[in-house]
């Protein structure tokens, strides 16, 4: 029987000490891991470009305008799409600058692009920037008009005439733009 007993205490004792260290590792476990409640907030696309520049010119003639690119959170900005209105091949800008190895532009940049129109008539002027999380932006408008141009008519007889002495008159053709 003392032999039993001594079994049970045994197993008593072994017991309690396994349970109490499982407890002391729980603990520590447990301590260890912080519980952090955050709210995750999405990332967020940029905002359209805002677009400065003439409103109107002449066809031909070369303006300059402002794109300026901003993001609701921060971010770096990595490319813009310029759609001009037009037809042809330089009718779309598309430049990406993490591409061409300069890195992003930082949120609030004013990038500066130029454009001709060849031809008379409305444009909508279209731009979307893109942010470090490739989140894409909503177009951003300018509506711009180039005015028609109208050939000066020259009298038949001075263009004969400036045909058949090509260097004279260097005046007067200056001033009729021949």
């Amino acid at each position: 029987m003392k032999r039993n007993m001594l079994k049970i205490c045994s197993v008593s004792l072994l017991m309690l000490f396994l349970l109490s260290q499982t407890s002391y590792a729980l603990n520590n476990v447990a301590s260890d891991i912080s519980i952090v409640k955050t709210t995750m907030k999405d990332n967020q696309k940029p905002n359209p470009p805002v677009i400065t520049g003439p409103l109107s010119g002449k066809i031909r003639a070369i303006y300059n305008y402002n794109f300026t690119l901003t993001d609701p959170d921060g971010d770096s900005l990595t490319t813009i799409l310029i759609e001009w209105g037009g037809t042809g091949y330089d009718n779309t800008t598309y430049i990406c600058w993490i591409c061409s190895g300069s890195g992003p532009k930082p949120n609030g940049t004013i990038f500066v692009a130029d454009h001709s129109w060849t031809t008379a008539g409305n444009y909508s002027i279209r731009a979307k920037v893109w942010d470090t999380q490739n989140n894409e932006s909503d177009w951003g408008t300018l509506s711009v008009t180039m005015p028609y141009s109208y050939n000066k008519s020259i009298p038949h007889s001075l263009e004969l005439l400036f045909q058949r002495f090509p260097h004279a008159f260097p005046i007067l053709r200056h001033l009729l733009g021949y």
